[in-house]
């Protein structure tokens, strides 16, 4: 990315935003596994539980009214599928509570895509950066930071923003959007970017819609000022978007408010790349889950029985040691178990590779496939959805037992034109990974 002048971009956008405030603030996520994946490491039920339909059904031809259930319900879907990253579990409680504490229950609403009105205009809305760079008592900060953003894009596109598009499906990225659309008046539409959170805008199916990703706004603070940041040159595709973002996060400290992918109702409706009820779906998944209160043997019961979990292994993990990758949480989980079997989790903010032993061990999973993690901090109480944004080493994880569930994501990503983004992923450092995906493919 070419270098330019911050102070005078922040001073210009700050008065063209004239004084404009800070706010204070599918198909389902996972699509069933095909004949001939990978089989579950442990024996699966015959007569699987449906995740179909959600907790609360939405008036025809009206938008989903969300319970309070309903709400944490879905940060427990939102934590399968966060796969590790998405911003941490507590910081998505975080918000959750801030959701029932500071905006009326009539505002809860979800919009199914189709009910895209020609005039509604919606950008996609949340977070970018290292997980642990954000924490439960400054999550609301980058809230606003996102509006913020929002503001200098409407403002300097001329466009009126009345709605949210999730980025993806992790504790804060969708947590936030609902916030900030509820808390400042956005329409939220019931979709997402991936059906899971991921490591790199380039895994995003917006990548691969018809329109752009710019103009695309960081909000942060930089020099200890709240300043919207329009990256310049406009970025022609995700991946010139991903390294120019990357480029300047070090100046918000590592981690900012991004809007970018606007797009017109019309637009919305007929994106070709989409991921329809991600939010809807994972309420659903999420009940299921909370039925089992999250004690260990009702836990594996339900993952080895449902159909969107590919397989599930269990142990305790033995450490947990971090990488060098500069802009991201980078690390491993090792797990150890009492047959001595070695299992290793490389994670690059999300979950992205699963092996027995080391690097050089098997490979058990990659992504587009979810890794997803619950532990039993202490040994005691119910397993809980933390991930790499949590700060695993201060969790009180190490030692005590872990649940490893592999979930099978929706098919697009493992299709052209979204599927190579991941095995560039893959294929690059740290992981240097030329395998195929494991499960390898997906039946829709």
């Amino acid at each position: 990315m070419n270098k330019f002048d911050y102070a005078a971009k922040r001073r210009q956008v700050l008065r063209g935003m004239a004084g404009a405030a800070l706010a204070a603030t599918t198909r389902p996520l996972l699509a069933a596994r095909a004949p001939g994946s990978a089989a579950s490491a442990a024996p699966r039920a015959t007569s699987p539980v449906s995740p179909s339909t959600p907790v609360s059904a939405p008036p025809a031809g009206g938008p989903l009214q969300l319970t309070q259930a309903d709400l944490q319900n879905l940060l427990y879907g939102l934590g399968f599928a966060a796969s590790g990253g998405g911003g941490g579990y507590l910081i998505g409680q975080a918000l959750l509570n801030a959701i029932i504490e500071d905006i009326d229950p009539s505002q809860w609403l979800l919009y199914d895509p189709t009910q895209a009105a020609d005039s509604d205009f919606a950008v996609m809305a949340g977070g970018i950066g290292a997980p642990s760079a954000i924490t439960p008592e400054t999550i609301l900060n980058f809230v606003g930071y996102a509006n913020l953003a929002i503001q200098a894009y409407s403002n300097n596109e001329g466009v009126t923003v009345n709605a949210l598009v999730p980025v993806e499906a992790g504790p804060v990225n969708a947590m936030l959007a609902l916030y900030l659309g509820w808390k400042n008046g956005y329409k939220v539409f019931d979709c997402d970017g991936a059906g899971r959170a991921v490591p790199s805008l380039t895994n995003l199916v917006y990548a691969y819609n018809s329109y752009p990703i710019a103009p695309v706004w960081l909000g942060g603070v930089i020099q200890g000022d709240p300043t919207p940041l329009l990256v310049s040159p406009p970025p022609a595709n995700a991946a010139a978007a991903e390294a120019a973002i990357r480029d300047n996060l070090d100046q918000f400290g590592d981690a900012a408010g991004l809007v970018c992918w606007g797009q017109t109702g019309t637009q919305l409706r007929e994106s070709t790349y989409l991921l329809p009820q991600t939010l809807s779906n994972l309420i659903s998944f999420g009940a299921q889950a909370a039925a089992t209160g999250f004690s260990g043997p009702a836990l594996l019961a339900f993952l080895q029985s449902s159909p969107l979990v590919s397989a599930t292994y269990s142990g305790f993990v033995t450490n947990i040691t971090t990488g060098s990758e500069p802009g991201y949480d980078d690390g491993y989980v090792l797990v150890g178990t009492a047959s001595s079997t070695v299992y290793q989790i490389h994670y690059l903010n999300e979950n992205l590779i699963l092996t027995t032993g080391k690097s050089s061990g098997t490979v058990l999973a990659t992504a587009p496939s979810g890794i997803a993690m619950l532990f039993q901090p202490l040994a005691s109480g119910p397993f809980q959805l933390l991930n790499n944004g949590d700060n695993l080493t201060t969790q009180s994880v190490i030692g005590y037992p872990i649940i490893i569930a592999v979930l099978q994501e929706s098919c697009e990503l493992f299709e052209p034109a979204v599927a190579p983004s991941f095995t560039a992923v893959l294929a690059a450092a740290p992981f240097n990974y030329a395998g195929g995906f494991v499960p390898g493919t997906c039946s829709s």
